[in-house]
Parts: C-alpha cells; structure tokens; sequence
C-alpha cells in the first residue's frame, strides 16, 4: 500500500482535522503553563498555612519559567523524537547513543538558563553566579527535568500514533468507496454479455441437435458459474484457491464448446493457495485468451494458468500458444475490461503491483500480474497497521 507513515514537523501536527499551527502552540503553551501554576499554587498554599509572607516576585520567577524554558525546549526534543525514533529494534542504542546525551544537555542548558534568568531579576542569594549555585538549581530540578523530557517525547509519539491511525482509518474508508465503484464496473465486465450469449447460442445449437444431455451439462455449468459471481459480488478479495475454482466453472462451459480443441492446464503450488487475490481478476484475461488465442484457430489450443510465489510477491499469468498479436490488435486487445482490471489493482495496492500483456517467444499471447503477497485481504492489512 502507499507509504502511510510520512513524517511531520512540529509545526504541522495535524492530531485532528483542521488543527492549525497557531492553536497547536497554543495547546502546548496552554501545557507547559498548567504545571507552572500548580507550582505558584502550591508555593501560595504553602506560605499561608506556614504564615510566611509571600514574596510575588520569587514566586513568579521559581515557577513559571521554569516550565516556559521547556516550551522553548519543545521543538527540539520532539525533533529528537521523531528523527530518532525508539522502537522494538534499536530503542537501547538511540538511548545510549542520543536521547540520554541530548536530555543531559537540555538539563544543563535549562539549569544555566533558570539561574541566570534568577540573577537578572535580582533574587535573594543569586548576586553573582557561580558553580555552586549552578549545581543547586541542576540538583534541585533533576527529577522533574528528566520527567519533563521524557513526558514531551510520550505525548508526541501518543500523537504521532493517533494521526496514522486516523489517516489509516480515512484512507481505508476512501478505499472502501473507490473499490465499490470499480466492483460495479468489474461486474459489467466479468459477466460480459458476448459470453452469456455464446454460451446460450451454444446450448440452442446443442438442443436443435437433440444432445439435450450435453446442453443440460452446459446449462447447468452455467448456473453454477453465475451463482458464484453474483455471491462474491460485494466481495473485494477472495483465496486463490477460491479464484481458481471459479475459473474451473468458467472454462468447464468453454470446454464444451470447443472440446477437444481446447487443453486446459492450472500450476499452482498448494501453499499459496490461502493467498488473497482480488476477486475475478482472472477471468477476463482467461476470456481474452479464449477469445483471442482459441477461438480463431481450427485447430487445437492450449490455456494455462499459473501462479507462484517469489518472496514476497504473487504472480499470476494466463497465456495461450494462439497466434499471438501484433502492436494493432494488441493495442484495441486492451480494451474497458482490462483498464478495468488495472484500476482495481491500483486501489487496491497503489503502485506495488505490475500487469504486463505481451506477445512469447516462442509464440502466443501471455497476461501477467504481479501483487504483494497476503495472508489477509488489503483493507484487513490497513486496519491493523
């Protein structure tokens, strides 16, 4: 699927549609203020109950910009975060290697920033400074400075979290609806009308000559063929193994048309047969190559679907030993049928997918697609990313 992971900068964090950049540094203003005025509070409280006075100036100065230096510190910590990111695989080396060297640094540059912003207001005790108090105001705040660092990084990976989960949420909901479109489409093309009507031409001829066994065979093949269709016609994906029965019903009335000029071969190793597949993909094509690669020809032809697995892709190929096409008929060859198939499998995998028509070697025509490998259907796969 498309890359669904695209990195943000902290002066876009889009948590929820509509969010602009000014009221999100509102919001973690708003953050770093809600500590600073528990600590006016209980610097308040705590002089009252004690009948001390209240020094306004100290209480200003020891609490709010406290927190308002690691407002400043934001940016970068969620920078760290995000071009440094701990996971499963690595989070030991990126503590030793740069968050525990970067809080470090932000610790001291935060102390040397609080004791000086001391001095310059003239606090009690703060005339000069010096490296003892530099190491009490370090000491003092240890505790919550680490908290602090760590905290930022929590919230912005909680965040970070929580716009995927929203984006993947809208882009499967999107391809919901794009995949119902192009399953209204498919459906035209997959019960396409020259078929039903050869098929049925078929079984008059067979009734007219009095080969009603034969013609009940092909009628009912046909039932069978139409019930699976209209069953999975809400249905995205399906097992490979579901594809291929599916197309066992569909050749099994072509083969009672052409009979013996018609050889009919499946490849497919049993362990992939569990691999989803989207639904009636392969049907035009194998109509197309009985249509075009069969049909023509007196004499006998061959069909053969394949499929394999290579790593971590699917392939799948239908080819017949017909004549082949030159550039002409191969260009009107690909006609709504099979621009259909190709959108189906863009919305389906964007651009991790290949579908190729050309002309073998050694003579007949060959459609081939290429898909991720999957256990489970596309939308499944989204949703538990």
């Amino acid at each position: 699927m498309r890359d669904l992971t695209r990195e943000i900068d902290i002066k876009s964090i889009d948590v929820v549609s509509g969010v602009t950049r000014r009221s999100m540094w509102m919001l973690i203003a708003a953050a770093w203020t809600f500590p600073g005025l528990a600590a006016l509070s209980y610097y308040y409280l705590n002089q009252t109950v004690s009948a001390q006075p209240i020094n306004w100036s100290y209480a200003l100065v020891s609490t709010l910009p406290n927190w308002y230096l690691w407002l400043l510190l934001t940016p970068a910590i969620v920078f760290l975060a995000k071009r440094y990111r701990l996971d499963a695989s690595n989070w030991k080396s990126m503590l030793v290697a740069i968050h525990i060297p970067a809080m470090i640094v932000m610790l001291l540059l935060h102390s040397l920033a609080n004791l000086y912003l001391f001095h310059a207001t003239e606090m009690p005790g703060h005339d000069a400074m010096s490296g003892g108090l530099y190491r009490v105001h370090f000491m003092t705040r240890i505790h919550s400075n680490i908290l602090s660092y760590w905290t930022v990084i929590g919230v912005y990976y909680a965040f970070d979290y929580y716009r995927k989960y929203r984006s993947r949420e809208q882009q499967a909901s999107q391809l919901e609806v794009r995949l119902a479109e192009a399953n209204l489409r498919a459906l035209k093309m997959q019960l396409h009308p020259h078929f039903l009507f050869n098929t049925l031409n078929s079984v008059a001829a067979l009734v007219r000559k009095n080969d009603n066994r034969t013609a009940v065979k092909m009628l009912v093949k046909l039932g069978d063929f139409l019930r699976l269709a209209l069953e999975n016609k809400g249905v995205q994906e399906i097992t490979l193994k579901q594809e291929l029965e599916f197309l066992e019903r569909y050749l099994g009335i072509e083969k009672i048309r052409f009979q013996e000029r018609l050889d009919i071969r499946f490849i497919a190793s049993p362990s992939i047969l569990e691999s989803f597949v989207p639904n009636m993909i392969l049907q035009p094509l194998v109509e197309n190559a009985v249509h075009h690669g069969i049909a023509p020809n007196a004499e006998a032809g061959r069909i053969e679907i394949e499929a394999s697995r290579h790593e971590d892709s699917l392939s799948m190929s239908v080819r017949d030993n017909g004549p082949g096409l030159d550039e002409e008929k191969a260009s009107r060859r690909q006609g709504v049928g099979l621009s259909n198939i190709r959108e189906r499998l863009q919305n389906l995998y964007g651009n991790d997918f290949s579908f190729e028509l050309g002309n073998l070697p050694e003579g007949g025509f060959q459609a081939s697609i290429r898909i991720p490998y999957r256990s489970t259907p596309v939308i499944n796969s989204i949703a538990q990313k």
